[in-house]
């Protein structure tokens, strides 16, 4: 949508949690009644578009608490370490790093600038008081420009956009770009019925001709929940099961090798035909995956191309599929 840039999401996830099992890389949360939880997160980039389904996991970054730290790890130190790890990687990579409200700070901003990429963060109006009445007074000297799109279902999507306003009040805050989308419902009495708001800051100049788009970047970022985590922990790869824990990395690195799993997947969900047509044939990927388990139980397959190609046309190797019969 825009020319060599991607946008990638970011987000954190947790994939395990026990009150038994910890190593020392466990974040630990203690409760009112005196359990402790030890839990391991991870901070996740996913790469997607808001037309398509499919989205690309990059490599994540550990949530982890390190010897001698006397304060856990956390979201946003996570954040400080990907980032330029993300550079590192793609060097020539156009990057949109998207994120929900935590990262519209100014130190994640200069770190995203500082490594050569642009940004969508979620900036909610409570959170950014001072930047918001700078908006408002503007609004009042026709400062902030607005667009109304009336859409094919009735709603009205309202934009919103000021460029060139100061995120902060600090003597060397950042001036960052801001833009809005608010989506309008016509109720039966008359009245308008306003049915979602969010709002962004950026480092792109805002305009008439991107608004649009750029709104519907920004509200694409909930894929990163549905499509990436969503689907890992519920619809297959049992991210959250407890394969082992080991005394370090073991658990870190069995959730790598489930999201190395789902990255060929997306692949092939985009590339590759005979996959297509299996994910479209038996629709969900769990029930495809129960399939094909089934078959490699029984039968033995020269190729995963053979074995899709069963899976697609059993017939064709004069196998006859009958129901089961009761005794």
């Amino acid at each position: 949508m825009l020319p060599g840039l991607y946008y990638g999401a970011m987000d954190a996830t947790e994939y395990f949690s026990s009150k038994k099992i910890s190593c020392p890389g466990c974040l630990t949360c203690e409760h009112a009644n005196g359990d402790i939880t030890c839990s391991h997160k991870t901070l996740q980039v996913a790469i997607m578009h808001p037309s398509m389904s499919q989205v690309i996991p990059l490599m994540p970054e550990a949530i982890h608490n390190t010897d001698g730290k006397l304060k856990q790890d956390c979201e946003m130190n996570a954040a400080k370490r990907l980032i330029p790890k993300l550079r590192q990687e793609y060097p020539k990579l156009g990057f949109i790093i998207g994120g929900d409200a935590l990262f519209s700070k100014q130190p994640i901003i200069e770190d995203v600038l500082s490594n050569r990429m642009h940004y969508f963060f979620v900036a909610k109006p409570d959170d950014h008081e001072y930047m918001m009445a700078y908006i408002d007074a503007a609004r009042q000297i026709n400062g902030v420009h607005s667009i109304s799109c009336p859409q094919k279902d009735g709603k009205i999507h309202r934009y919103e956009w000021a460029n060139d306003v100061p995120l902060n009040k600090r003597k060397d805050g950042i001036r960052v770009n801001y833009f809005s989308v608010t989506i309008i419902s016509m109720q039966k009495d008359g009245n308008e019925k306003i049915t979602f708001r969010s709002s962004w800051v950026t480092d792109l100049v805002v305009d008439k001709s991107n608004v649009v788009i750029f709104a519907k970047i920004g509200r694409c970022r909930w894929k990163i929940e549905n499509e990436c985590f969503n689907t890992l922990k519920n619809q297959g790869y049992a991210a959250e099961h407890n394969y082992g824990h080991g005394e370090n990395h073991l658990a870190f690195n069995i959730y790598l090798f489930t999201l190395i799993a789902f990255l060929f997947h997306q692949v092939f969900e985009l590339t590759d035909r005979q996959y297509q047509a299996c994910r479209k044939k038996f629709g969900s990927k769990t029930h495809l995956w129960e399939t094909l388990r089934s078959y490699v139980k029984i039968l033995v397959f020269d190729t995963w191309e053979k074995l899709l190609d069963f899976a697609l046309d059993p017939v064709k190797y004069g196998v006859t599929m009958l129901p089961l019969r009761g005794p």
